[in-house]
Protein backbone atom coordinates (compact mmCIF):
# COMPACT_ATOMS: atom_id res chain seq x y z
CA UNK A 1 0.00 0.00 0.00
CA UNK A 2 1.56 3.60 -0.87
CA UNK A 3 2.25 5.78 2.18
CA UNK A 4 0.34 8.56 2.62
CA UNK A 5 1.71 11.95 1.92
CA UNK A 6 2.60 14.28 4.87
CA UNK A 7 1.97 17.78 5.90
CA UNK A 8 6.13 18.19 6.02
CA UNK A 9 6.32 16.95 2.21
CA UNK A 10 3.22 19.35 1.08
CA UNK A 11 5.44 22.31 2.70
CA UNK A 12 8.56 21.36 1.34
CA UNK A 13 7.01 20.78 -2.11
CA UNK A 14 5.60 24.65 -1.63
CA UNK A 15 8.52 25.49 -0.18
CA UNK A 16 6.82 27.01 2.97
CA UNK A 17 6.93 25.72 6.42
CA UNK A 18 4.40 23.16 7.53
CA UNK A 19 2.57 26.05 9.77
CA UNK A 20 1.66 27.61 6.71
CA UNK A 21 -0.01 24.83 5.31
CA UNK A 22 -1.90 24.00 7.86
CA UNK A 23 -2.88 27.52 7.82
CA UNK A 24 -4.49 26.85 4.62
CA UNK A 25 -6.26 23.77 5.41
CA UNK A 26 -7.97 25.28 8.69
CA UNK A 27 -8.90 28.41 6.55
CA UNK A 28 -6.83 30.42 8.57
CA UNK A 29 -4.55 32.24 5.56
CA UNK A 30 -6.63 35.15 5.29
CA UNK A 31 -4.61 38.60 5.40
CA UNK A 32 -1.89 36.38 6.83
CA UNK A 33 -0.73 35.25 4.02
CA UNK A 34 0.14 36.28 -0.44
CA UNK A 35 -1.98 34.57 -2.83
CA UNK A 36 0.76 33.14 -4.99
CA UNK A 37 2.07 31.76 -1.24
CA UNK A 38 -1.55 29.76 -1.10
CA UNK A 39 -1.62 28.78 -4.39
CA UNK A 40 1.87 26.92 -4.44
CA UNK A 41 0.46 25.16 -1.32
CA UNK A 42 -2.94 24.23 -2.69
CA UNK A 43 -0.99 23.11 -5.97
CA UNK A 44 1.26 20.69 -3.52
CA UNK A 45 -1.90 19.25 -2.10
CA UNK A 46 -3.23 18.48 -5.38
CA UNK A 47 0.16 17.28 -6.65
CA UNK A 48 1.07 15.12 -3.59
CA UNK A 49 -2.74 13.80 -2.92
CA UNK A 50 -2.41 14.88 0.45
CA UNK A 51 -5.72 14.36 2.61
CA UNK A 52 -6.06 15.31 6.12
CA UNK A 53 -5.68 12.49 9.13
CA UNK A 54 -8.54 13.62 11.38
CA UNK A 55 -7.89 11.66 14.40
CA UNK A 56 -4.61 14.60 14.46
CA UNK A 57 -6.27 17.65 13.81
CA UNK A 58 -9.17 16.61 16.20
CA UNK A 59 -5.91 16.20 19.13
CA UNK A 60 -4.93 19.75 17.99
CA UNK A 61 -8.65 20.92 18.09
CA UNK A 62 -9.75 18.93 21.09
CA UNK A 63 -12.75 18.57 18.78
CA UNK A 64 -13.69 15.25 16.95
CA UNK A 65 -16.57 16.34 14.70
CA UNK A 66 -18.46 12.88 15.57
CA UNK A 67 -22.18 12.74 16.89
CA UNK A 68 -23.89 9.91 17.78
CA UNK A 69 -26.89 8.43 17.30
CA UNK A 70 -27.51 5.92 20.01
CA UNK A 71 -31.06 3.82 19.28
CA UNK A 72 -32.90 1.03 20.11
CA UNK A 73 -33.31 -1.16 16.96
CA UNK A 74 -31.90 0.35 13.34
CA UNK A 75 -34.12 -2.70 11.68
CA UNK A 76 -37.48 -0.85 12.78
CA UNK A 77 -37.90 1.32 9.59
CA UNK A 78 -38.98 3.91 12.43
CA UNK A 79 -35.49 4.58 13.76
CA UNK A 80 -33.34 4.12 10.50
CA UNK A 81 -35.33 7.05 9.12
CA UNK A 82 -34.86 8.73 12.08
CA UNK A 83 -31.19 8.07 11.91
CA UNK A 84 -31.28 9.27 8.40
CA UNK A 85 -33.20 13.05 9.52
CA UNK A 86 -29.77 12.91 12.37
CA UNK A 87 -27.21 12.05 8.99
CA UNK A 88 -28.68 14.41 6.95
CA UNK A 89 -28.44 17.65 9.38
CA UNK A 90 -24.84 16.33 10.99
CA UNK A 91 -23.57 16.06 7.10
CA UNK A 92 -24.17 19.81 6.36
CA UNK A 93 -22.40 21.04 9.86
CA UNK A 94 -19.19 18.69 8.35
CA UNK A 95 -19.76 16.14 10.96
CA UNK A 96 -19.73 12.44 10.85
CA UNK A 97 -22.50 10.20 12.52
CA UNK A 98 -21.98 6.73 14.19
CA UNK A 99 -24.72 4.87 14.32
CA UNK A 100 -25.03 2.52 17.76
CA UNK A 101 -27.71 -0.37 17.97
CA UNK A 102 -28.55 -1.35 21.92
CA UNK A 103 -31.28 -4.11 19.92
CA UNK A 104 -33.80 -3.12 23.50
CA UNK A 105 -30.72 -4.14 25.90
CA UNK A 106 -30.29 -1.84 28.45
CA UNK A 107 -26.84 -3.51 28.97
CA UNK A 108 -25.94 -2.83 25.63
CA UNK A 109 -26.86 0.73 25.89
CA UNK A 110 -25.15 1.65 28.64
CA UNK A 111 -21.52 -0.25 27.21
CA UNK A 112 -22.13 2.12 23.98
CA UNK A 113 -22.52 5.20 26.71
CA UNK A 114 -18.95 4.03 27.45
CA UNK A 115 -18.10 3.76 24.53
CA UNK A 116 -19.11 6.65 23.06
CA UNK A 117 -17.47 8.88 26.27
CA UNK A 118 -14.01 7.07 25.12
CA UNK A 119 -14.46 7.91 21.73
CA UNK A 120 -15.16 11.41 22.34
CA UNK A 121 -17.70 12.51 20.78
CA UNK A 122 -19.43 15.85 21.05
CA UNK A 123 -23.12 14.86 20.91
CA UNK A 124 -25.86 12.49 21.00
CA UNK A 125 -29.30 11.90 19.32
CA UNK A 126 -30.40 9.08 22.09
CA UNK A 127 -33.24 7.11 21.89
CA UNK A 128 -33.20 4.46 25.37
CA UNK A 129 -34.69 1.80 25.45
CA UNK A 130 -36.11 2.79 29.10
CA UNK A 131 -34.83 4.57 32.26
CA UNK A 132 -31.21 5.28 31.30
CA UNK A 133 -28.03 5.10 33.34
CA UNK A 134 -28.19 8.73 34.17
CA UNK A 135 -24.63 8.16 35.83
CA UNK A 136 -22.80 7.50 32.43
CA UNK A 137 -25.00 10.50 31.21
CA UNK A 138 -23.69 12.70 33.98
CA UNK A 139 -20.68 11.32 32.93
CA UNK A 140 -20.83 12.16 29.00
CA UNK A 141 -22.09 15.75 30.10
CA UNK A 142 -19.36 16.69 32.38
CA UNK A 143 -17.45 16.28 29.37
CA UNK A 144 -18.56 18.61 27.49
CA UNK A 145 -20.82 16.03 25.16
CA UNK A 146 -23.95 17.66 24.34
CA UNK A 147 -27.21 14.71 24.33
CA UNK A 148 -30.37 15.20 22.78
CA UNK A 149 -33.39 12.49 23.63
CA UNK A 150 -35.33 11.91 20.31
CA UNK A 151 -38.91 10.10 20.08
CA UNK A 152 -38.97 9.75 24.37
CA UNK A 153 -38.41 11.82 27.17
CA UNK A 154 -35.71 11.35 29.96
CA UNK A 155 -35.78 14.12 32.76
CA UNK A 156 -33.39 16.84 32.77
CA UNK A 157 -32.50 16.56 28.93
CA UNK A 158 -34.28 18.36 26.03
CA UNK A 159 -36.54 16.27 23.63
CA UNK A 160 -37.81 16.26 20.54
CA UNK A 161 -40.83 13.68 19.96
CA UNK A 162 -44.21 13.34 18.96
CA UNK A 163 -47.44 14.33 19.72
CA UNK A 164 -48.11 10.44 21.09
CA UNK A 165 -50.76 10.74 23.26
CA UNK A 166 -53.00 13.19 20.77
CA UNK A 167 -52.08 10.59 17.98
CA UNK A 168 -53.57 7.98 20.06
CA UNK A 169 -56.70 9.50 21.09
CA UNK A 170 -57.48 11.00 17.83
CA UNK A 171 -56.81 7.37 16.39
CA UNK A 172 -58.95 5.74 18.86
CA UNK A 173 -61.79 7.98 18.59
CA UNK A 174 -61.71 7.05 14.93
CA UNK A 175 -62.32 3.30 15.70
CA UNK A 176 -65.12 4.09 17.65
CA UNK A 177 -66.40 6.12 15.41
CA UNK A 178 -66.24 3.01 12.90
CA UNK A 179 -68.39 1.34 15.43
CA UNK A 180 -65.37 -0.95 16.93
CA UNK A 181 -66.55 -2.06 20.73
CA UNK A 182 -64.92 -4.68 21.98
CA UNK A 183 -61.20 -3.35 21.44
CA UNK A 184 -58.05 -5.04 22.67
CA UNK A 185 -54.94 -3.13 23.11
CA UNK A 186 -51.03 -4.27 22.72
CA UNK A 187 -48.77 -1.84 24.58
CA UNK A 188 -45.38 -0.83 24.44
CA UNK A 189 -42.72 -1.39 26.99
CA UNK A 190 -43.85 0.00 30.49
CA UNK A 191 -41.02 2.02 31.21
CA UNK A 192 -40.90 3.87 27.80
CA UNK A 193 -42.66 7.33 27.66
CA UNK A 194 -43.93 6.51 23.78
CA UNK A 195 -45.93 3.62 25.09
CA UNK A 196 -47.02 5.36 27.89
CA UNK A 197 -48.48 8.26 25.89
CA UNK A 198 -50.29 5.92 23.30
CA UNK A 199 -51.62 3.97 26.46
CA UNK A 200 -52.85 6.63 27.70
CA UNK A 201 -54.47 8.60 25.06
CA UNK A 202 -56.43 4.94 24.12
CA UNK A 203 -56.93 4.91 27.92
CA UNK A 204 -58.76 8.41 27.79
CA UNK A 205 -60.65 7.85 24.07
CA UNK A 206 -61.72 4.75 25.64
CA UNK A 207 -62.94 6.36 29.17
CA UNK A 208 -64.67 9.44 27.03
CA UNK A 209 -67.00 6.90 24.84
CA UNK A 210 -68.29 5.24 28.17
CA UNK A 211 -66.41 1.74 26.95
CA UNK A 212 -63.33 -0.46 28.79
CA UNK A 213 -60.72 -2.40 27.08
CA UNK A 214 -61.29 -6.17 26.80
CA UNK A 215 -57.32 -6.60 27.70
CA UNK A 216 -54.82 -4.42 28.09
CA UNK A 217 -51.17 -6.39 26.97
CA UNK A 218 -47.28 -5.02 27.23
CA UNK A 219 -45.42 -5.81 24.11
CA UNK A 220 -41.42 -4.52 23.26
CA UNK A 221 -42.24 -2.69 20.10
CA UNK A 222 -41.07 -5.80 18.34
CA UNK A 223 -42.94 -8.16 15.89
CA UNK A 224 -42.78 -10.91 17.71
CA UNK A 225 -44.59 -9.72 20.68
CA UNK A 226 -47.70 -8.14 18.72
CA UNK A 227 -47.63 -12.06 16.99
CA UNK A 228 -47.56 -13.90 20.02
CA UNK A 229 -49.74 -10.97 21.75
CA UNK A 230 -52.66 -11.31 19.19
CA UNK A 231 -52.29 -15.37 19.20
CA UNK A 232 -53.42 -15.21 22.62
CA UNK A 233 -55.98 -12.35 22.17
CA UNK A 234 -57.72 -14.32 19.45
CA UNK A 235 -57.58 -17.28 21.38
CA UNK A 236 -58.90 -16.43 24.29
CA UNK A 237 -61.27 -13.30 24.05
CA UNK A 238 -64.20 -12.02 21.98
CA UNK A 239 -62.55 -8.80 20.43
CA UNK A 240 -63.65 -6.88 17.50
CA UNK A 241 -60.04 -4.80 17.43
CA UNK A 242 -56.57 -5.39 18.57
CA UNK A 243 -55.22 -1.81 18.50
CA UNK A 244 -51.25 -1.80 18.87
CA UNK A 245 -48.67 0.80 19.86
CA UNK A 246 -46.57 0.62 16.92
CA UNK A 247 -46.89 -0.71 13.44
CA UNK A 248 -44.48 -3.53 14.04
CA UNK A 249 -46.61 -5.22 16.47
CA UNK A 250 -49.35 -4.54 14.49
CA UNK A 251 -48.09 -6.42 11.28
CA UNK A 252 -47.54 -9.04 14.14
CA UNK A 253 -51.35 -9.03 15.16
CA UNK A 254 -52.28 -9.08 11.14
CA UNK A 255 -50.59 -12.51 10.36
CA UNK A 256 -51.90 -14.25 13.65
CA UNK A 257 -55.29 -13.16 12.49
CA UNK A 258 -54.32 -14.30 9.13
CA UNK A 259 -53.30 -17.32 10.30
CA UNK A 260 -56.00 -18.55 11.80
CA UNK A 261 -58.24 -17.39 9.10
CA UNK A 262 -60.14 -14.28 11.08
CA UNK A 263 -60.56 -11.96 8.23
CA UNK A 264 -59.20 -8.26 8.54
CA UNK A 265 -61.07 -6.05 8.58
CA UNK A 266 -64.56 -7.94 8.12
CA UNK A 267 -64.23 -10.10 11.69
CA UNK A 268 -61.34 -7.98 13.37
CA UNK A 269 -59.99 -4.74 12.86
CA UNK A 270 -55.98 -3.74 13.37
CA UNK A 271 -54.39 -0.61 13.84
CA UNK A 272 -50.53 0.68 14.18
CA UNK A 273 -48.54 3.64 15.23
CA UNK A 274 -45.52 5.08 13.32
CA UNK A 275 -47.01 4.35 9.56
CA UNK A 276 -43.51 2.69 8.54
CA UNK A 277 -43.27 2.62 4.90
CA UNK A 278 -44.31 -1.24 4.96
CA UNK A 279 -48.01 -0.18 5.94
CA UNK A 280 -48.88 0.30 2.31
CA UNK A 281 -47.23 -2.55 1.34
CA UNK A 282 -48.61 -5.07 3.36
CA UNK A 283 -52.77 -5.94 2.73
CA UNK A 284 -55.04 -4.49 3.93
CA UNK A 285 -53.20 -1.51 4.24
CA UNK A 286 -52.56 -0.93 7.87
CA UNK A 287 -54.73 1.94 9.41
CA UNK A 288 -51.97 3.71 11.74
CA UNK A 289 -50.78 7.25 12.98
CA UNK A 290 -47.92 9.23 10.75
CA UNK A 291 -45.43 10.18 12.84
CA UNK A 292 -42.31 12.76 11.43
CA UNK A 293 -39.84 10.15 12.22
CA UNK A 294 -37.14 11.92 9.59
CA UNK A 295 -38.08 15.32 10.66
CA UNK A 296 -37.37 14.34 14.57
CA UNK A 297 -33.79 13.17 13.86
CA UNK A 298 -34.02 16.43 11.96
CA UNK A 299 -35.08 18.91 15.05
CA UNK A 300 -32.99 17.09 17.56
CA UNK A 301 -30.15 17.41 15.56
CA UNK A 302 -30.38 20.89 15.32
CA UNK A 303 -31.25 21.52 19.06
CA UNK A 304 -27.86 19.44 19.64
CA UNK A 305 -25.79 21.80 17.38
CA UNK A 306 -27.37 25.11 18.80
CA UNK A 307 -27.24 23.80 22.46
CA UNK A 308 -30.29 24.68 23.12
CA UNK A 309 -32.28 23.27 26.13
CA UNK A 310 -35.64 22.91 25.01
CA UNK A 311 -38.48 20.29 24.52
CA UNK A 312 -40.40 19.92 20.93
CA UNK A 313 -42.97 18.12 20.34
CA UNK A 314 -44.30 17.68 16.23
CA UNK A 315 -48.30 16.44 15.30
CA UNK A 316 -49.23 13.98 13.78
CA UNK A 317 -52.35 12.31 11.92
CA UNK A 318 -54.08 9.26 11.26
CA UNK A 319 -54.14 7.40 8.18
CA UNK A 320 -57.12 5.32 7.65
CA UNK A 321 -56.25 2.20 5.97
CA UNK A 322 -58.06 -1.12 5.26
CA UNK A 323 -57.34 -2.91 8.16
CA UNK A 324 -60.58 -1.54 9.94
CA UNK A 325 -63.69 -0.57 8.50
CA UNK A 326 -67.12 0.45 9.19
CA UNK A 327 -69.20 -1.90 11.76
CA UNK A 328 -72.98 -2.40 10.99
Amino acid sequence: MPSRATIREVAQLAGVSPSTVSRVLNGTDANHMRPETKARVLQAIRELDYTPVKAARSLRKQRTQVIAVLLPDISNPFFSLLARGVESVAFTEGYSTLICDSNHSVEKESRYLDILLAEGVEGIVFTPVGKPDMERIERLLRRGARIVVADRRVEGLPTVEADNLGGSRKLTEYVIGLGYRRIAYIAGPKEVSTAQDRLLGFQEAMDEAGLAPVLVRHGDFTYESGYEHAQEILQNYHVDAIMCANDLMAVGALNIAFEKGRSVPAEVGVTGFDCAWYTEVVRPTLTTVEVPAYEIGKEATKVLFNVQICNKQLPVRVIPGGTCMPRR
